[in-house]
């Protein structure tokens, strides 16, 4: 199976379209200062692809590579020497427990979705390209570090089958059935947060009806996301 990148199967190649979704990530502010972290599954084995901890070698997420990538198995325990993975590994690691269908699963703190837990307000499916996110985003009640698996098992049981879940003062989570789908299901709810906000302000915002939901496999909108936002887009 490939990528719509053009991403095959090798390590190599998964470890580069990791990186390359944490730079375009990045880029538009779904993950901000030098914090969040995506992983990937990788078919056929017990263990996954995540970012490592690079904050702690002065890196930035726009400049992060394949050389960052590292494995880590179901427990949390890297696999690879000198890596070390984030300390909210456990977020990853329970939802790939429970969710055989996820194939990839981002955390990030994007500003307008994270307005929306705090002020305890779901987000509900308002924009054309958010019906994954039907019928709503619950908010997970707890804003510490998921850095033990229990707070960890707690945040995949409250995602349950959902796309998406936001964590009061403290972000998203949002999966996918690929490294490009969750991706742009991540661009997808804050797009659709901003337009709900924006809305609300305007009169009381307008929920997509049930024959308008479509469950759209965004990764067509991938190469636009990364060719925006990637800074190494041409380059690698």
């Amino acid at each position: 199976m490939s990528g719509v990148d053009g991403a095959g199967t090798s390590l190599a190649e998964r470890s580069a379209l990791v990186a390359r979704a944490v730079r375009t990530l990045a880029g538009g502010d779904i993950l901000t200062l030098t914090v969040g972290h995506v992983s990937c599954r990788v078919p056929g084995e017990n263990w996954v692809l995540i970012l490592g901890h690079t904050h702690k070698a002065f890196k930035t997420l726009d400049s992060i590579e394949a050389a960052d990538i590292i494995r880590m198995d179901l427990d949390g325990r890297p696999l690879d020497a000198g890596g070390e993975p984030p300390g909210e590994r456990f977020i990853h690691t329970e939802i790939y427990r429970r969710r055989p269908d996820v194939q990839a699963v981002i955390h990030g703190h994007p500003e307008t979705s994270t307005y929306f837990g705090v002020a305890g307000r779901e987000i509900v499916p308002v924009y054309f390209r958010a019906g994954q996110f039907a019928p709503r985003v619950a908010i997970h009640d707890y804003a510490g570090q998921i850095d033990t698996p229990e707070l960890g098992r707690a945040v995949a049981e409250e995602l349950g089958g959902s796309t998406a879940l936001l964590l009061r003062g403290h972000g998203t989570v949002v999966v996918g059935e690929s490294i490009e789908e969750a991706t742009v299901n991540a661009f997808a709810l804050e797009t659709n947060a901003r337009i709900q906000l924006y809305a609300s302000q305007l009169g009381t915002p307008r929920l997509l009806r049930t024959e308008e939901i479509k469950a759209h496999k965004n990764t067509s909108v991938w190469r636009y996301y990364v060719k925006r936002y990637d800074p190494l887009f041409g380059e690698d």
